[in-house]
């Protein structure tokens, strides 16, 4: 095992007491790292973030420095992505990259640990819990794959799934609830929460803020999404939504006011999406004629693979995108954090259910006409 690296990088207020929240410098070291790029970025979505500042390590050192309120930012260097927090406190962040043989294959092992303001521990802390709720969804997953044609075991899995949520749903909320004082908390309560619990989870969270936290920029940036997500569930009013289709022809969601409408967020790399493809199909050449409409919005950057899947599958509705992939702005808007991601609106333009698949999914549609 070689050591190949190590950084230290300091986030800290420009002087110590006499600078406000609003400038931050980051200071690093990267031994033997002369001629790498560190990023500064924003995460406009997930895995996907803009660049708003970079350093070339010049003598094995590097510098940011800037203006900002309390917010989070990530680091991108490599292949790895670190958040912090800038809050106008020191900030240390060790990074260290060896060499390991696996499988007589010489990898790079990068870890990172970071220390300083309690901020920082929040914020790690969170992303800790938030990769302990994917860990136990993929385990859930994977015994009911390993015991799918036994019934009785089925249930099993299923009822231990579902013990297990319920301790984890508990260690969840007594984290948050004892870190209400937290500018890093707001960013838990409007990304992990916002997608993994209704959204009457999130406002109750939201109470528990102190007035400071409120009245942050973290704080107010959380009021603004909670107000968005009102729209995007059941009873809110749809977002419109103004892209182009395959062949340039821009068309609004609201020009189908009238109809119902299956807003359905997909791309063509994504398997869980095609998989669903031909029961909406199968709905949409049932409905279709009697009042039902289709408008897919492609999370897709390359234009041909996107036209490709369309062709090849056959889905024979309206398409649009902005092929920007992840950083398209309304897959933000509609708080897409994993797709397919699906809405329907009656023809009012009311969402009147969400994520509904399968069975679910026709028999919701079917209600819809079945007088007619």
């Amino acid at each position: 095992m070689k050591k190949l690296l190590f950084i230290i990088i300091l986030v800290s207020s420009v002087c110590n007491g006499c600078i406000s929240r609003d400038n931050y410098r980051i200071d690093g070291k990267w031994e033997n790292g002369d001629g790498y790029t560190v990023y500064l970025s924003i995460k406009t979505g997930p895995d996907a973030y803009e660049k708003v500042d970079s350093a070339v390590i010049t003598n094995g050192v590097f510098t940011f420095h800037g203006q900002s309120p309390v917010d989070r930012r990530t680091l991108l260097f490599e292949d790895k992505k670190e958040d912090i927090l800038l809050d106008g406190q020191p900030v240390l962040v060790t990074i260290t990259a060896v060499t390991k043989e696996i499988k007589g294959v010489q990898r790079t092992i990068i870890t990172t640990d970071i220390s300083g303001s309690n901020e920082q521990k929040i914020l790690k802390e969170a992303a800790s819990l938030e990769m302990g709720k994917g860990f136990l969804g993929f385990g859930t997953l994977l015994m009911l794959t390993q015991v799918k044609d036994n019934p009785a075991k089925v249930d099993s899995v299923y009822r231990e799934g579902n013990r297990i949520k319920e301790e984890f749903d508990q260690k969840i909320r007594k984290f948050i609830e004892s870190n209400t004082d937290s500018y890093a908390i707001t960013y838990m309560i409007g990304d992990f929460v916002a997608k993994n619990y209704p959204i009457a989870d999130v406002e109750y969270y939201y109470d528990l803020l102190t007035p400071r936290i409120k009245e942050s920029n973290p704080g107010k940036l959380l009021k603004e999404k909670i107000q968005s997500l009102h729209s995007i569930n059941v009873g809110g009013i749809a977002f419109d939504i103004e892209l182009p289709t395959p062949d340039g022809t821009v068309i609004k969601l609201s020009s189908l006011r009238g109809k119902y409408v299956l807003l359905d967020f997909w791309a063509s790399w994504c398997r869980p999406c095609l998989a669903e493809a031909p029961n909406v199909k199968e709905i949409y050449n049932k409905y279709h004629e009697k009042g039902f409409e289709i408008y897919g919005v492609s999370l897709d950057e390359k234009k041909n693979l996107w036209e490709d899947a369309i062709e090849k599958h056959g889905l024979n509705w309206l398409h649009v995108s902005s092929l920007k992939g992840w950083k398209c702005p309304v897959a933000a808007q509609y708080n897409v954090t994993g797709i397919p991601k699906m809405f329907i609106l009656n023809p009012e333009g009311i969402v009147v259910a969400v994520d509904l698949r399968g069975k679910e999914l026709k028999e919701k549609v079917a209600s819809f006409f079945e007088n007619e």
